[in-house]
């Protein structure tokens, strides 16, 4: 028999344990991660319009004809219905928005992953287009099309097994007003835990650097000359370009790269502040597929922009 002392013992430390497993936050879903759930959404609705297409007959050779077309196709996609149209349409605009992010994780890659990288995009971009009568990759039956379409989806799937791991599972960009606020960098543990790596975008900089020497007014002069030195403290802990200590296990590194990139979504504007922003953040976190990476910003107009390229945000 237990002795009661040990099972009242038992049932605290139960409980113990218990609060603490509910107050541990889990950990969120890496960058690569959710472009991967995404993809699984595209694959799927494709894959509905794939079973719902038509292939036919479509070689304009015949036999005893003077006329031979070279490179003629066997098969090719029936005409599509209004309803099918409309599909294709709105799947084409899912795809054509997620590229993008997704060829972002790749700035470097080798000719054969370039290779595969683009022969399954062109793909699945040329099944939905249906542009001509000259793609022979349509096969003579929907089965086989079904088959063709999920091997290009799981080409992208494997290629993203050539991503590094990442030492820093969350990330951080922080705003210009949300840093003249309060500058610090640690306030942010209740929500996205303990342990973070904190980015300063160099359009941040140059912003609270512009607010300080000419701010609309003295207040914000001097909460941005407040937020300039709790910064430029932060150079005794080392090189601020590697990361340095906050507090606790929060780093903070001082990026200085621009954004620059042909494979930005076209909407972005790099002479506006707040897509200069965006674009910085994009870049930086496709540079860093193996983290989770959340923007503190309270703006909404950047919330609603952040948004569109599926990156998370959170209000101090």
């Amino acid at each position: 028999m237990v002795p009661t002392a040990l099972l009242a013992g038992h049932s605290v430390g139960g409980v113990r344990h218990h609060r603490e497993m509910s107050q541990k936050k889990p950990v969120p879903p890496t960058y690569k991660d959710r472009l991967l759930e995404q993809l699984a959404l595209i694959e799927q609705d494709y894959v509905t319009v794939v079973e719902s297409s038509q292939i036919r007959y479509v070689n304009p050779n015949r036999r005893g004809s003077n006329v031979f077309v070279v490179g003629a196709a066997n098969w090719g996609w029936e005409p599509s219905g209004p309803e099918m149209e409309a599909q294709r349409m709105d799947l084409l605009g899912h795809l054509r928005d997620w590229k993008p992010r997704f060829c972002l994780l790749f700035p470097h890659p080798t000719p054969e992953v370039k290779k595969k990288l683009n022969r399954s995009l062109k793909h699945m971009e040329n099944w939905l287009v249906r542009p001509n009568k000259w793609d022979q990759s349509i096969p003579q039956y929907v089965p086989e099309a079904v088959r063709l379409l999920r091997a290009s989806v799981e080409q992208l799937r494997e290629l993203t097994a050539l991503l590094p791991a990442d030492p820093w599972p969350v990330r951080l960009v922080v705003d210009t007003n949300v840093l003249i606020d309060d500058p610090d960098l640690a306030i942010f543990t209740d929500q996205i835990g303990s342990r973070y790596m904190a980015h300063l975008l160099p359009v941040v900089l140059r912003e609270l650097d512009d607010h300080k020497r000419a701010g609309r007014n003295e207040t914000l002069r001097e909460a941005a000359r407040k937020a300039d030195r709790r910064l430029k403290g932060l150079r005794t802990g080392g090189d601020v370009t590697r990361g340095v200590r906050v507090s606790g296990d929060v780093h903070v590194v001082f990026e200085h790269i621009e954004p620059k990139s042909k494979s930005l979504p076209d909407w972005l504007d790099l002479a506006v502040p707040d897509d200069r922003f965006v674009a910085s953040a994009l870049l930086l976190q496709s540079r860093h597929p193996g983290s989770a990476m959340f923007v503190a910003t309270s703006d909404i107009n950047l919330q609603t922009k952040l948004s569109a390229i599926a990156l998370p945000f959170i209000e101090p």
